[in-house]
């Protein structure tokens, strides 16, 4: 049985109809989603989501209500063309957020700071979360949004998860409650996350000029980093359920949970885990993967979404269809499709994050071989290591493709 906790969870919404049915919500406070494609695109490309419409939506706020539960609507994207300063574009802002009041949403993520003025200044209904899309990795940051009117603080996972003093400085020196992610395997203090934020902005983007075309270089690119050498998977921003009690300490309100594209049974198994702050087996069970996608499990899904990769006007068909092969052929090998050929024991990991909530990281990974001896104990590969870098190479190649124009 879950034990009693202050910290509560907030867990994403895939839209799917046994969703109310088969998630334990005994721990979580708050549930969060979006339109696939919005005015305000979000942090996941339409490709990977399935789509939804307005109905389903207010479907879902009013189950939440009756579960006592939250619903937080995001409009987190970070880019939306500069159409937030127009006429026009302030005009649907208004008219989103009316509908939002409308369907009785209980808070709005935002990452674009004249949107959170808007809301703050005309629907004082509304909690508002400051968007970990805005990498809030100092106490000055949060103060900046604490002021603009922001509620609740999404810190930024890839750099400060694992820096416990900034965060207790962050608790002390603002008002706002403090949530971090908990489960997303993001490359420790990656570069590119404001970046990747702007593409995926873009490609759920109603009405974009690239009709939310999804063809992603920084997933490519971080995928190939992460699974090359898997003891990165160890240095990034991941909580092990075992050791959210550290964040509890520090001051964290609520542990949010990925991802909104994935099955209702992978959403399960994840809650559950981190409900219960334990979980017997591999890592990567609570990570996202290939087999716990929504639109990888389901057909109509899957080919519903190659619209948004499928384009002539902007890719070569032929060499995309051949590399959509590629991803078939993955899609059938089951341990890359469950858990990228890795088996991370969990409980190996017991003791693992003491070192960091010690302060004892000093950063410079070329001077430390902490998180390799974590590795060497607890990682192993599912498949001959020959197999698992044939998978490595056919990311490498995606990415060649592109960058010397041979997919366009």
């Amino acid at each position: 049985m879950p034990l009693a906790k202050f910290m509560k969870l907030t867990i994403p919404v895939n839209w799917e109809d046994d969703y109310f049915d088969k998630i334990d919500f005994s721990q979580t406070e708050e549930i969060y989603g979006k339109l696939n494609v919005g005015l305000i695109g979000g942090g996941r490309p339409s490709l990977t989501l399935p789509g939804v419409k307005k109905g389903k939506v207010k479907e879902f706020v009013d189950e939440a209500h009756k579960k006592n539960l939250k619903f937080n609507y995001l409009l987190n994207g970070t880019c939306f063309d500069n159409l937030e300063i127009t006429r026009t574009g302030y005009r649907d802002i208004r008219k989103t957020l009316d509908w939002l009041a409308e369907i009785n949403v209980d808070g709005i993520s935002v990452s674009l700071p004249m949107v959170m003025e808007i809301i703050k200044k005309n629907y004082p209904q509304f909690s508002i979360s400051a968007s970990v899309q805005v990498r809030i990795d100092s106490f000055e940051k949060a103060r900046y949004w604490e002021n603009l009117g922001a509620d609740k603080i999404n810190i930024s996972y890839v750099d400060i998860n694992k820096n416990f003093d900034e965060i207790k400085k962050i608790k002390e020196k603002t008002t706002c409650k403090i949530q971090t992610i908990a489960n997303l395997m993001c490359m420790n203090k990656c570069p590119m996350v404001t970046l990747h934020a702007n593409y995926n902005a873009h490609a759920s983007q109603k009405n974009h000029v690239n009709d939310n075309f999804s063809f992603d270089y920084y997933l490519f690119s971080c995928a190939e980093k992460l699974l090359s050498n898997p003891v990165e998977i160890l240095k990034s921003a991941f909580i092990r359920p075992e050791d959210i009690h550290y964040y509890e300490e520090a001051g964290v309100d609520n542990i949010k949970l990925v991802e909104r594209s994935m099955t209702t049974d992978a959403l399960a198994r994840i809650v559950k885990a981190y409900t219960e702050r334990s979980y017997d087996g591999n890592m990567m069970d609570l990570i996202h993967g290939l087999s716990k996608y929504i639109i990888y499990n389901k057909d109509k899904y899957y080919w519903k979404g190659l619209k948004y990769l499928l384009q002539p006007s902007k890719i070569n068909l032929f060499k995309a269809h051949k590399l959509v092969n590629q991803l078939n052929t993955l899609r059938n090998e089951k341990e890359f499709n469950e858990s990228f050929d890795l088996y991370i024991d969990n409980k190996k990991l017991n003791g693992f994050m003491d070192f960091f909530h010690k302060g004892n990281c000093h950063r410079d990974c070329n001077e430390c071989n902490y998180c390799n001896k974590y590795a060497e104990k607890a990682i192993s590969y599912l498949v001959p290591i020959e197999e698992h870098e044939k998978a490595m190479e056919s990311l490498r190649q995606t990415k060649t493709m592109m960058i010397k124009g041979d997919l366009f």
